[in-house]
């Protein structure tokens, strides 16, 4: 008798740990590039280690000559990580470029340029096709502008629809990427969400995958119609900023920075974007030493990978946002899918996304507000199951009808797709 208590016992605990452990299945790793994250100086393995430590898996590398980038690939490699290259060289003479680092194990593509209008696309496409020729496995890289303020004119296109899809025909790439910082003094810019529907939008109804950003850095941007500022006034950021003329972005919280991670992935983003790791208040600082933003920043990449059997190529099905007031470009939510009988938010309201992924239904619940908790009142049928940040997928029965989604933090649940009513 004793010895069949002690096997119930057994049988008992194991049933009741295995439940315990049950995990959302991983889909590989999340595309997480950093922008200039180690200088042609500061190239070692150690380096190249710390943006590996940070939840960085692509290093956008900005040198000046193709010896450094050989040294760099050697590092990087050996890191884990791998190198979106860029030298002089590799537009003077691109097919020796692709020639020599093609078969280099950590190579992730070629960078070819940020924000360019209109007239720079043949160009770009031109360059591609060489690099192409040279090297068939490799893709070349280009950021495009955001549509952010009233000058336009920069795109030369008609409208930002024509900027991009024009781009999109010319230059063929494995996705678009656009950057916009949308924190701004302490507040959203009311034009984010334009942005990351116009994207979603293409990704729903053309396939077409996008990645976005992340600022990780205190940054200065002028207003409207103002230049840019210059490389040279990023890094004296305080000594070139103008109160009267500028808009800043201050140095990144926890919450801001998930907030803008996970607003991009509920959006459907395929890879997320940081910038920049230089300047003041970034990850790293001028003698490569972690600041305060390093371990916020550690702390959200990990949760992005814990995440990537939700979001890593999952389809999206609908966006919507509760709240009173919505952000503009967007609609308010009025359909549930069928498992959820009950989802309300208090406070400034979410983004509610959903996603469709191999066999199942994600809900994505986002709290727009990254100052403050928000209130979640969810109730669902007995299929849905709660995803938490380590993996984990806990019965959504399991947990109270009301709970509370912390500043700029997301609740994703989780249900057979069968059920999703479309």
């Amino acid at each position: 008798m004793k010895r069949k208590i002690i096997f119930s016992t057994i049988a008992v605990f194991l049933i009741v740990n295995g439940y315990a452990q049950e995990k959302l299945k991983s889909n590989g790793v999340i595309p997480v590039m950093s922008w200039g994250g180690i200088s042609q100086s500061e190239i070692s393995v150690e380096n190249y280690r710390k943006l590996k430590d940070v939840g960085v898996n692509i290093d956008i590398a900005f040198f000046q000559n193709s010896d450094s980038l050989a040294s760099a690939l050697d590092a990087a490699g050996k890191a884990g990580i791998k190198l979106m290259i860029s030298c002089p060289e590799l537009k003077t003479n691109p097919e020796k470029i692709a020639n020599r680092f093609k078969n280099h194990p950590a190579l992730e593509g070629y960078y070819l340029g940020d924000e360019p209008g209109r007239q720079l696309f043949e160009e770009l496409a031109d360059w591609n096709k060489k690099l192409k020729n040279a090297d068939e496995k490799h893709y070349s890289f280009v950021n495009l502008y955001p549509d952010i303020n009233s000058n336009r004119s920069k795109f030369g296109t008609l409208d930002y629809n024509e900027y991009v899809n024009v781009f999109d025909s010319i230059f063929p790439a494995p996705y678009l990427s656009f950057d916009f910082y949308p924190v701004v003094d302490g507040a959203i810019h009311p034009r984010w969400y334009e942005n990351m529907e116009f994207f979603a939008r293409k990704y729903q109804t053309e396939n077409r995958p996008f990645r976005a950003f992340v600022l990780t850095t205190s940054y200065l941007a002028y207003s409207e119609d103002s230049e840019q500022p210059t490389l040279d006034d990023f890094y004296q950021l305080y000594k070139t900023y103008k109160p009267e003329k500028t808009f800043v972005h201050d140095i990144p919280t926890l919450e801001e920075l998930r907030l803008q991670a996970f607003v991009n992935l509920a959006y459907g983003a395929q890879g997320i974007e940081y910038w920049s790791f230089r300047g003041y208040g970034s990850p790293l600082d001028a003698e490569g030493k972690r600041t305060v933003v390093f371990d916020r920043l550690q702390k959200v990449s990990n949760e992005i990978q814990n995440y990537s059997g939700v979001f890593s190529g999952a389809k999206v099905i609908s966006i919507a946002h509760t709240g009173l007031n919505i952000p503009n470009g967007t609609k308010h939510l009025s359909d549930l899918p069928e498992p959820v009988k009950i989802l309300e938010t208090n406070g400034e309201g979410a983004v509610v996304s959903v996603l469709e992924k191999d066999e199942n239904t994600f809900l994505v619940i986002v709290n727009r507000d990254f100052r403050n908790a928000m209130k979640l009142t969810i109730y669902t049928d007995d299929t849905v199951k709660k995803v938490l940040k380590d993996g984990s997928l806990i019965p959504a029965n399991e947990y109270t009808v009301a709970t509370v989604v912390e500043p700029g933090d997301m609740a994703i649940y989780m249900f057979p797709k069968k059920n999703n009513n479309k």
